[in-house]
């Protein structure tokens, strides 16, 4: 699928293909959701996301590419399997 991001997905849960919440969408610019990750973020998961340079309040945020996204619903962003 070839999902659009936008500042109004800010605030979604990012869920795996399990449907386990990984972490939360804090910033969106230029169709890159910036995630929170979450305790449930895989290490696997990690090393496929780029950590994002800048990290707010002492938290590191991961990017999330379009690429990456099998859908977008009102309240969450589901991965792909990847």
């Amino acid at each position: 699928m070839c999902a659009t991001l936008t500042v109004d997905d800010e605030g979604k849960r990012v869920l795996n293909t399990n449907g386990k919440e990984i972490g939360v969408v804090r910033d969106v610019d230029a169709g890159v959701a910036y995630v929170e990750p979450g305790p449930e973020m895989a290490e696997s998961i990690k090393s496929r996301l780029r950590r994002n340079r800048e990290i707010a309040d002492g938290m590191e945020n991961y990017r999330l590419d379009e690429d990456h996204i099998d859908e977008i619903t009102e309240h969450e962003i589901r991965l792909q399997r990847f």
